[in-house]
């Protein structure tokens, strides 16, 4: 039953998922000729100036891909289990309700994993070609909030789509504002060095929060 509800999953989300893939792929291609014209045109020194002595980060292109893409696969998963009262079924499965929306959002935040670790994987292939590894630490240091960030646009989109009463949507919306702009603050290379662990901790923190909007919704909470 379980592989049953994924595999719906994955018919409801498989053209986003593609979709997210290329644009990620394309995006990365682009800023990797870039950069490559750029060795060619100015050379590596004027680079390592603009990155050492005005503290620019070469890869600034990608800080919103990842909060589109987890937005994009939040809706597309989402949003036909509300308009389309897809959820009520969803609930009367043969399993608990909790294994339910935890697989549901299992899968989705692994769709989306996959993405972003391929995306880094080819970043970390191309910096190791040119940079040394302080470079790409710091680099690591910087791409990792913007990350982080998708997958929390994931999970507390989720639970704003979950959430049976509006009111509660909004101020959800709200809280999903707020907690995003923490992974936006700085642009600086290495900024968020001393308190990644933190802000990686994030999503793990809110993912019950789905949950609890769908047991909302199973004792009658009503719009």
């Amino acid at each position: 039953m379980t592989n049953a509800l994924l595999f719906k999953e994955w018919k409801k989300t498989k053209w986003f998922v593609i979709g997210a893939f290329i644009v990620g792929a394309a995006l990365l291609t682009y800023i990797f000729l870039r950069l490559g014209r750029s060795f060619r045109m100015v050379g590596m020194e004027h680079l390592w100036d603009v990155v050492i002595n005005r503290d620019q980060f070469l890869l600034r292109e990608l800080k919103y891909f990842p909060l589109a893409a987890g937005i994009a696969i939040a809706f597309s998963q989402f949003v036909p289990e509300v308009i389309q009262k897809r959820i009520k079924l969803s609930l009367h499965l043969p399993l608990s309700n909790k294994r339910v929306v935890f697989t549901m959002m299992g899968y989705g935040l692994s769709v989306l994993s996959l993405v972003y670790l391929l995306h880094i994987l080819a970043i970390l292939i191309f910096m190791g070609v040119h940079f040394p590894l302080e470079f790409i630490i710091s680099a690591l240091y910087t791409l990792a909030p913007w990350y982080v960030a998708g997958l929390m646009a994931y999970v507390l989109l989720a639970w704003i789509c979950l959430e049976p009463s509006w009111k509660r949507r909004i101020f959800n919306a709200l809280i999903m504002f707020g907690v995003l702009q923490l992974c936006f603050l700085s642009d600086f290379p290495g900024a968020y060095a001393f308190i990644l662990f933190a802000v990686i901790l994030l999503p793990i923190y809110i993912l019950p929060f789905g949950y609890r909007s769908v047991e909302r919704f199973k004792i009658g909470i009503q719009d």
